[in-house]
């Protein structure tokens, strides 16, 4: 995400004063389409795949006519951004399985599928066209099939005829667990067949991974045979499996912690299991959190929060705000991860507490980056919210400058009308690097803008706002759609 590129600069950036005299000369149209352009040619670093997501980032169909001119590159890196910018811009927000059909080349459409999928860029209707297709691998057929059982959609077990066999162990016991959701348990018993010849490294390895693919595919008919086949796991693969229980069967899923609990009362299964048993939407009742008690105040907390949830008549936030108190990442996590499930009277006071933590801090630890995130993003959402996220953010210029870029980078990944409400509020206030910071989340919100800010986005794709490369590439796209020519722009970089 473009926060993360933004905390790796030196914060000496964020306090840099330079004159910006330097970029006065430079045309700010000229350097923009300079800057997109110089994405368009291939690039053995890298880089150029971050350019395009930086650009995609902003799903403007006004930018397809690029993503066009790449997909009709030669350099298969290239094209694939070009897709999935095409799919990303296009109505349905799918790839075009019919245009891919087209192209005759098993490798690339591999690959397109493969990120499409990463990038839910697939819809129903796409994926059925593409299963039509008669030379599909049984890889792609079967990561086909168990998408559309993610999205609930029906599929005929008939399209995973010979994919159960296949060569590919992951490939045959992902296929074998979703026969299992047809009533055809064959393809499975073949499988545990297999594993029996398996190292034991290999075999957990193997079902760790099909009880992870169970879990983000939804095959809840692969629960109870994957809680059979690690019954006598204590490794990963059991993790997994139970993992999967939680998620997909909660009943089975209780069952197979509180056995867990029984076996087991280390302190790091007690706290891994505890985080388990917060996390599940249901299953668990309030008491079944005593289960995780040993006197320990981590999972003390935790068990007190579990219960509080589970207690219509309890003090929840007082509960999460202990349990925030403890400063342990996972389970910060944990409360930032519900909080916008919560009303603003419950959520506000821990997403301040959260912020207010690690403002008191003279630096930021790296564990701290994650749950400020979460908690910046919801403020900015809460515009009652915004003069506490102000007061922190101008403090932390002075006093804790990695939590100031934190805030800032948000900000300028955010493009909602909220965050333009708040940088407006923070406008005049910040150095350089920050200020540029605030202005493109204003021009990402579509907020009107004078002739000096427009000026200001051209200042910045130069490279004069002391921000990271994706944020240029950003700028110089808004400066050009703000100064309406990002046509003009578009004839040349693709003639």
């Amino acid at each position: 995400m473009q926060f993360a590129a933004a905390l790796f600069l030196a914060t000496l950036l964020f306090f840099s004063t330079a004159a910006s005299a330097q970029y006065a000369r430079a045309d700010p149209f000229q350097t923009s389409v300079t800057q997109i352009r110089k994405a368009m040619s291939p690039s053995e670093s890298g880089i150029q795949h971050f350019r395009w997501v930086s650009l995609r980032l902003l799903s403007d169909p006004a930018m397809n006519p690029l993503f066009e001119a790449l997909a009709a590159q030669q350099n298969v890196a290239l094209r694939v951004d070009g897709y999935m910018g095409i799919a990303l811009v296009s109505p349905a927000k799918s790839l075009d399985a019919a245009r891919v059909n087209q192209l005759k080349d098993p490798t690339l459409r591999r690959l397109l599928i493969t990120e499409a999928l990463g990038l839910e860029l697939l819809k129903p209707a796409a994926i059925r066209e593409f299963l039509e297709a008669p030379e599909l691998s049984n890889y792609e057929r079967t990561l086909l099939v168990a998408e559309l059982n993610r999205q609930g959609q029906a599929w005929n077990k008939s399209l995973l005829e010979s994919a159960p066999a296949d060569s590919a162990a992951e490939v045959a016991g992902l296929a074998s667990m979703l026969l299992l959701e047809q009533g055809d348990t064959g393809g499975w018993q073949g499988l545990i067949r297999k594993c029996k010849e398996l190292t034991p490294e290999d075999r957990t390895e193997l079902l760790k991974q099909l009880a992870n693919a169970a879990r983000q595919y939804r095959i809840v008919s692969a629960v109870a045979p994957l809680l059979e086949a690690t019954a006598d796991s204590t490794g990963a693969d059991r993790v997994a499996a139970v993992t999967a229980a939680v998620s997909l069967a909660p009943a089975s899923g209780r069952a197979a912690v509180l056995e867990k609990l029984k076996s087991d009362r280390s302190q790091s299964n007690l706290v891994q299991t505890g985080l388990l048993m917060l996390s599940a939407k249901e299953g668990f009742d309030a008491a079944d959190f005593d289960r995780i008690r040993n006197g320990d105040p981590l999972l003390e907390s935790m068990a007190n929060a579990g219960a509080a949830m589970r207690t219509p008549s309890a003090d929840t936030g007082a509960a999460l705000t202990a349990l925030l108190e403890n400063g342990n990442r996972s389970t910060s996590e944990f409360v930032l991860g519900i909080t916008p499930t919560l009303s603003p009277a419950l959520s506000k006071p821990l997403l301040l507490h959260v912020l207010n933590r690690v403002a008191a801090s003279k630096g930021m630890r790296s564990e701290d980056q994650i749950v400020t995130l979460l908690a910046v993003q919801q403020l900015l959402k809460m515009p009652d919210a915004h003069q506490e996220l102000l007061k922190t953010t101008l403090d932390s210029v002075d006093h804790n400058v990695e939590l100031a870029e934190t805030i800032l980078a948000v900000v300028a990944d955010s493009s909602s009308p909220e965050a333009a409400a708040f940088a407006r509020l923070v406008r005049g206030k910040l150095p350089r690097r920050g200020e540029s910071m605030a202005m493109l989340a204003l021009a990402k919100s579509s907020a009107p803008l004078s002739a000096a800010e427009i000026q200001e986005l051209g200042m910045i794709a130069s490279g004069g706002g002391k921000v990271d490369e994706s944020s240029q590439m950003q700028a110089a796209w808004l400066y050009l759609k703000y100064s309406k020519r990002d046509k003009e722009a578009i004839a040349q970089i693709i003639r």
